[in-house]
């Protein structure tokens, strides 16, 4: 997914038809014009807590100038007609559309309908999966249900209580419809049971099988494999959601929402055809689904060129990260000193000697390709780079040099197989290179590189704010 804020909308909605007066033109990018209505949206989206004045309102409208320009740029990159945006925008434009195009009122009616008669079938006893071995008498003979009693007690119960599979033993002994499955009825509820049955199921706790039983003329050991209870309709909503897919439900509530849009608009076409035409239409005839729409074609493709033009360009130039570092030195200052270094576990005190030597005349930058060497044949040493592995502790980020370089009187111990610790490096004020701050470094340069952009886009395309507009919007 991407880096774009998602939102929920809820399932009612207004048809709010606007006259153009109403609704005028508040900005232009390159010929296209940004409504009032469109603007709206996404500056109270955006400020929902702030109170709206001249300034707030001036720094909005800039900022989504700009935005609008990276769109435009995304648009005469081709981006929108790539077969990666159509699919991602496409993805998000249908899940949101959904709502708007089914009857919700019904789905949510018949969603709490069936759940009330699925707990009153139900009941507190739950659901069993039940497994049966059954003997079935033809007839009514008497004999043969004498000799079904005492082959079920005599010859198949003692196998179960040897631990013989119950699966099987259906197979083998069982003569009703069940036995080719194992004996499996399957689910079933104390309702759909007649009551001598249903007492001997649900006394069963799961993975226990019942002593033989006699009903009306007929011989089973019932096993209850599981069961399951009804949750609260919270929980059971994605299996009712499930179930009125797949009966259909959710196309009839399709067709109702269609069908007024249809009586709404004066279209001829009803059910499915006029649930696609519905679709197609969907962001001129509900303007909010319009603006949410928007949000997500936009979006992405803002995503996608700053991606290009900003955040890839700064992750692919070294070189330029470092110019920009070195003419923007003064912004980055350390709050306090900082300690710039490693820390060493090695094998004996001679091979920290020998690290010592090894570095002592390199750039801290080259240090770990150094240290490779030494673990080349046998692990001789082990390091700590600090939190952001660049090297750089701050007093609190690591308790072997808040005790060898800030004096802090922490006990501090070997890891295992290397007993001796000891830390390389020094106490600085002020980042020496770029990688001290590399972070801060990194979002700097973006911002440049950004805001570079953004110029070379005003300069490139047509643009206008309508000021006046602006502040008669009512924000």
């Amino acid at each position: 997914m991407r880096r774009i804020l998602l939102y929920l909308f809820g399932i009612l909605f207004s048809i709010p038809l606007f006259a153009q007066s109403e609704n005028p033109v508040v900005m232009k990018v390159n010929g296209t014009e940004v409504r009032k209505s469109e603007f709206e949206y996404f500056y109270r989206k955006n400020n929902t807590e702030s109170v709206t004045t001249k300034k707030t309102l001036k720094k909005y409208a800039d900022m989504y100038l700009d935005f609008k320009l990276k769109v435009q740029a995304a648009v005469d990159e081709g981006i929108d007609k790539s077969e990666d945006f159509l699919n991602e925008y496409h993805m998000y434009r249908n899940m949101q559309a959904e709502s708007y195009l089914v009857d919700n009122v019904f789905l949510e009616n018949l969603a709490h309908e069936s759940y009330e008669q699925t707990l009153e079938e139900v009941g507190p006893d739950g659901m069993a999966f039940l497994l049966m071995i059954s003997a079935i008498p033809p007839d009514n003979r008497s004999e043969l249900l004498d000799a079904g009693i005492k082959g079920m007690n005599e010859e198949v119960y003692p196998q179960l209580v040897e631990g013989a599979d119950f699966r099987e033993l259906a197979k083998k002994y069982s003569n009703d419809g069940f036995a080719a499955d194992g004996g499996e009825v399957g689910w079933v509820t104390r309702k759909q049971l007649i009551p001598e049955v249903a007492d001997v199921v649900f006394s069963l706790l799961p993975g226990q099988f019942s002593k033989p039983f006699v009903v009306d003329g007929m011989v089973f050991i019932a096993q209850v494999e599981r069961y399951r209870y009804i949750g609260s309709f919270e929980e059971e909503r994605p299996d009712i959601d499930r179930w009125m897919h797949e009966n259909g439900y959710y196309t009839e509530a399709q067709n109702r929402q269609a069908n007024y849009y249809a009586v709404l608009f004066d279209w001829k076409e009803r059910d499915q055809k006029a649930f696609a035409k519905a679709d197609s239409l969907l962001e001129e005839i509900i303007p909010e689904f319009g603006n949410i729409s928007r949000e997500y074609h936009d979006g992405l493709l803002a995503f996608d060129i700053t991606n290009r033009e900003v955040w890839e360009k700064a992750a692919n130039d070294p070189a330029g990260k470092e110019k920009w570092f070195n003419a923007n030195r003064k912004q980055f200052v350390f709050d306090k000193p900082r300690y710039k270094g490693l820390v060493f576990f090695c094998l004996d005190e001679d091979v920290f000697h020998n690290v010592e030597n090894a570095v002592k005349d390199l750039p801290f930058e080259n240090w770990l390709d150094t240290l490779f060497a030494f673990n080349r044949e046998k692990i001789q040493v082990r390091v700590m780079r600090g939190p952001t592995e660049n090297g750089i502790f701050s007093e609190g980020d690591n308790a072997y040099v808040d005790h060898f370089i800030f004096g802090k009187d922490e006990e501090v111990k070997p890891i295992d197989g290397f007993p001796y610790v000891n830390v390389l490096g020094k106490v600085i004020s002020k980042p020496e290179h770029m990688n001290d701050v590399s972070v801060q470094v990194v979002e700097g340069y973006q911002d440049y590189l950004e805001k570079q952009w953004v110029k070379k886009l005003r300069k490139q395309y047509k643009h206008k704010i309508y000021r006046k507009a602006l502040k008669q919007s009512g924000l």
